[in-house]
């Protein structure tokens, strides 16, 4: 494998762990979580820290009811998106340490 091909593995798994942390982050702060996965992948750190220093958006009553009360879903749904964002995140980071532990290995 080439050494551009293993740098560019690396920084996509990268990209896509700091792309779910970002949506997650997103998500809390009431801001599209779809722009900033896709700003997380591109940018990386520099997304994320973006995205950290910005305030939150102010939720109305109106938003809550549309996002979080929907008929037939129920607050457990978010407590299981919670929990699969978490392990999203925890195995693309073990992915990201297995691919960077073998490159290292290779060489």
């Amino acid at each position: 494998m080439t050494l551009t091909l293993q740098i560019f593995l690396i920084y996509l798994t990268a990209g896509l762990v700091i792309g779910a942390f970002s949506s997650f982050i997103a998500n809390e702060k009431n801001r599209n979580w779809l722009n900033w996965f896709l700003l997380g992948i591109v940018f990386n750190l520099i997304a994320m820290l973006a995205l950290i220093a910005v305030p939150a958006l102010p939720r109305n009553k109106v938003e809550n009811k549309k996002a979080f009360l929907q008929p037939g879903v129920s607050s457990k749904s978010n407590i299981k998106a919670e929990t699969v964002m978490r392990l999203l995140l925890f195995s693309l980071g073990l992915v990201l340490i297995l691919l960077i532990g073998y490159f290292n290995f290779i060489q």
